[in-house]
């Protein structure tokens, strides 16, 4: 009897211990289901669909901004606009972090949503789950909850801020609860070079569940400067560019970019008519003037250019107010893009920029009054005026004004205008123009909201801002709950039908969506750590790479991966690399059909001869053929595809891959090893092909890496060979493996023989020629790199 209830007993605490064991390993198996992440923490918050609901030309993807005391809890886009969230009660409006009780607490998060919560108010909670429900549709659910003792009035303020370009086309739809309206997501010139699929235009609706109490549109968001997006028209061909790069003494490129750079054109020393960087770009998306510090602009604004004109380039950095001058001649109009002209910055005597431009709108917007602080004695301006619906050049208004004001009467009732002015010296020397002011009309979001009267602005186009306001009266202890829902779609007639998805969506379940994600997760080895930062990163990896992979599409007949899941960055979203898919690892740990089938799109799109492009998506096969030798990549291609098997445990896999794999070994060391000697050097663009793009020793200082016969190219090889014969080990190859190991043992020897330095105890890459450390100078090659 007493052995009986041992028995029991023991059975009963082996199974609360293992009761426990399983409730710890559910726990650390859904770490990002119980997370207290704030700010401070290293956690991955940008966030986009999940693979199946995904798609290539048309993606919007959001990152949490909950960090910047200055903003709110956004979720921001690259051109899409930002997605905030703001409360109000009476003229009291709380939207920055700076201004909330407590900040933000993320307790979920995973590749495609994100819960947290925080206090506006002492009394009030907010609570957020956001989800990106497909490329196309994202939720954001909203419950406010009053945690104190009295009843809580207040407003509920979803906007769009877009800081970038403008919202266009703007409609109030009472129908659906919401707006629509247009943005751009202009494609960059790889886009347009590499000849891959975009929508420029992209049309939105904006929607809420409940019945919104207002709906409102405005140019300004508080003080900011309404600022007109450059215009940009891809269909039209460029006539005559000048362009180039901007440096500082001593060759650092100026990227300055507050205040930024600026810019002021003449041709022909005509000043009646001159260009800023403002100016209209013809067939690319770039600005005039870009972070990478290039400069661009289009001459063809200024009329008929022909051989022979001469054009003068002002440019300034703001940050040094250094100068540069470039003036040259129009050559080969219609056979030349144009010209490169790179400059370097140098103090120069120029005349003061005139400051602080204002404008007043005035005569219910048929007169604007400019003004601006006096330069100094003797000095004169010039003012011009840009008609912004007619085309891109500032026409001279007034020419020798002695005041620091202007008076503009000849105003179009539906115009747009850009003004700056120029100081011009006693001699007649003109300086840089001012920053420009425009005559966009219109109370600012900010100011609406402390106004009693809620006197709306109805704008249409140039929008920065997109407002809905929803009343409640939340008595203690209550919760009142709203969904918003986002939409894109391609065209018009799209829009309708993402507007009845949308719709659908409003009572959408989300609790499946985390379910999902939890099973996903379940199938990740533990980390190696109780570190709670260092766990957020590595299950923060996973998100990274689950979120970047994208369904099939186009040419790719398997599931790829992009580098960017934001369109408009076209290097980053053109396909996959696979020098890259060593994240293919780790990634076939948690989706293990996902990563075999991405290293397929290789094999799928192998040339006959075994070759392997350097770049494959779904409308992509990016070569880089320089010379007589395309660009492919590093070659750990059989390795991967190994490592990857080892994981998985799929024969078909195996076998499907050690014949590509065998191909792409036989065109390696075929085309790699140019004096046929046994060792390989890097080829076609060699840098990218080495994946070693920037700042190596070597590539930089001594030899171009196709003239060298590399370590490390060659240490790959040894370990691609010993991968085949491990495959074909595996599949019951016997003979074949043992060929692939005597040739990783040949080249090994080969590798000791010539690149191993016994006297600094290290190994070099070594001249291709004959096989020394010396290629123009003296064991110029005994670099200690990689």
């Amino acid at each position: 009897m007493r052995y009986t209830g041992l028995k029991t007993f023991f059975r009963g605490m082996l199974l609360s211990i293992l009761t426990v064991a399983v409730l710890c390993a559910q726990s650390r198996k859904f770490f990002l289901s119980n997370l207290s992440a704030t700010k401070d923490s290293p956690l991955y918050t940008t966030y986009a669909a999940a693979m199946e609901r995904s798609e290539f030309t048309l993606d919007e993807g959001f990152h949490l901004m909950f960090y910047d005391p200055e903003r709110g809890v956004d979720f921001i886009t690259d051109t899409a606009g930002d997605w905030c969230l703001g409360f109000q009660r009476g003229t009291d409006f709380v939207y920055a972090l700076k201004q909330m009780v407590r900040e933000p607490v993320v307790g979920l998060s995973y590749p495609d949503m994100v819960a947290y919560s925080y206090f506006p108010y002492e009394d009030v909670r907010v609570d957020v789950t956001f989800l990106v429900y497909s490329s196309r549709i994202a939720i954001q659910d909203v419950a406010v909850t009053n945690t104190g003792e009295g009843i809580v009035e207040l407003n509920v303020v979803p906007f769009l801020h877009n800081r970038t370009r403008t919202f266009d086309d703007v409609r109030f739809r009472r129908d659906v609860h919401g707006v629509t309206f247009t943005h751009e997501e202009l494609p960059d010139g790889w886009v347009l070079d590499h000849d891959i699929p975009y929508v420029a235009k992209v049309h939105d609706v904006f929607l809420l569940s409940p019945t919104p109490d207002r709906m409102t549109a405005f140019r300004r968001y508080g003080d900011e400067n309404a600022t007109i997006p450059h215009e940009v028209d891809l269909d039209r061909t460029s006539v005559y560019v000048v362009r180039g790069r901007m440096h500082h003494p001593g060759g650092e490129r100026c990227r300055h970019s507050s205040p930024r750079p600026r810019m002021m054109v003449l041709l022909n020393g005509d000043r009646s008519r001159l260009l800023t960087e403002s100016a209209p770009v013809w067939g690319r998306s770039d600005e005039n003037i870009d972070r990478y510090a290039f400069y661009r602009v289009e001459l063809g604004n200024l009329g008929a250019i022909r051989n022979g004109d001469r054009y003068t380039v002002v440019l300034l950095c703001g940050e040094t107010g250094e100068y540069a001058v470039v003036e040259d001649v129009v050559e080969d109009v219609g056979t030349s893009e144009g010209e490169r002209r790179d400059v370097t910055f140098g103090r120069k005597e120029m005349m003061p920029v005139p400051q602080s431009l204002k404008r007043e709108i005035l005569d219910e917007g048929k007169v604007v009054r400019l003004s601006w602080d006096k330069t100094g004695q003797g000095v004169r301006y010039n003012v011009y005026r840009r008609d912004y619906r007619k085309d891109g050049v500032y026409a001279l208004l007034g020419e020798g004004v002695e005041r620091a004001f202007y008076t503009d009467r000849d105003i179009a009732a539906d115009g747009v205008y850009g003004y700056v002015i120029a100081a011009v010296d006693a001699e007649g020397r003109m300086g840089m123009v001012s920053e420009e002011v425009n005559s966009v009309a219109g109370r600012d979001f900010l100011t609406y909201l402390a106004s009693p009267d809620r006197m709306r602005d109805d704008v249409r186009d140039l929008v920065r801002v997109i407002a809905f306001e929803k009343a409640f009266r939340i008595p203690p202890n209550v919760t009142e709950k709203m969904r918003v829902v986002r939409g894109f779609a391609k065209d018009g007639t799209d829009l309708e039908g993402i507007v009845r998805q949308a719709q659908g969506l409003m009572d959408e379940a989300l609790e499946a969506y985390v379910k999902a994600n939890e099973a996903l997760y379940a199938r990740i080895p533990e980390p190696a750590t109780d570190d709670p930062d260092e766990q957020m990163l590595y299950w923060g990896a996973f998100s990274l790479m689950c979120q970047v992979m994208l369904p099939p599409e186009g040419r790719c007949d398997y599931n790829y991966y992009v580098f960017s899941r934001e369109p408009t960055w076209g290097w980053g979203h053109g396909g996959q690399v696979f020098h890259e898919s060593l994240t293919m690892l780790a990634y076939a740990t948690m989706d293990p059909a996902g990563a075999m089938d991405s290293q397929r799109v290789y094999r799928e799109r192998q040339h006959p001869g075994g070759y392997i492009n350097y770049r494959t998506g779904p409308y992509l096969d990016e070569v880089n053929e320089t010379g007589d030798e395309l660009t492919s990549s590093a070659p750990w291609y059989a390795w991967q595809n190994w490592e990857v098997y080892r994981i998985t445990k799929d024969r078909q896999f195996l076998e499907e891959m050690y014949a590509s794999s065998k191909r792409f070994y036989a065109y390696y060391v075929s085309h790699r090893d140019k004096d046929g000697d046994g060792l390989c050097e890097w080829s076609g663009h060699a840098v990218l092909e080495s994946v070693r793009d920037a700042y190596v020793a070597v590539w930089d200082e001594v030899a171009w890496p196709s003239r060298l016969e590399g370590v490390d190219v060659n240490a790959m090889l040894v370990r691609e060979a010993k991968s085949l014969a491990q495959m074909a080990q595996a599949l019951g190859y016997a003979e074949e493996a043992e060929k692939w190991e005597r040739d990783a043992e040949e080249r090994t020897r080969k590798i000791n023989a010539f690149m191993w330095d016994d006297e600094r105890g290290f190994y070099f890459h070594v001249d291709k020629n004959d096989n020394d450390f010396t290629y123009e100078k003296p064991d110029d090659l005994k670099r200690e790199e990689i």
